[in-house]
């Protein structure tokens, strides 16, 4: 599958790709939400890993907006603010799930594969 990673910690980032890596994902990044919107009206994605607490634009509204334009790629929230009220905003402004960090690879590839399964 085609991932676009929306990751502003540069530890995480390098962690999630090496990841996509090994699940033979092509991947891009973005660093925070203004390029994940840029990235999302340029190129087609087959998910969208979004972290929420990001300079410039956070996920949600990242998330909101590219919405305007797309409404079917899978966002998925990658976060560790996973309470209740949490997941309903996430969800209520167009993400698909919630990936809770600290994550592992049982965790993504389970993600990965609940979205991208038709693409094999």
């Amino acid at each position: 599958p085609r991932v676009l990673l929306v990751e502003d910690d540069a530890i995480c980032r390098a962690l999630s790709s090496r990841l996509l890596q090994v699940f033979g994902c092509k991947f891009d990044i973005a660093v925070d939400g203004q390029s994940a919107i840029e990235h999302m009206g340029d190129k087609k994605y087959d998910i969208v890993l979004m972290d929420i607490v990001m300079p410039k634009i956070d996920g949600v509204t990242a998330t909101n907006r590219i919405r305007q334009f797309d409404q079917l790629t899978p966002i998925i929230s990658m976060t560790s603010n996973t309470t209740e009220n949490d997941c309903i905003t996430y969800l209520s402004n167009g993400m698909n799930d919630v990936l809770p960090k600290p994550f592992n690879k049982n965790g993504l590839l389970n993600v990965l594969e609940r979205y991208c399964s038709h693409l094999r």
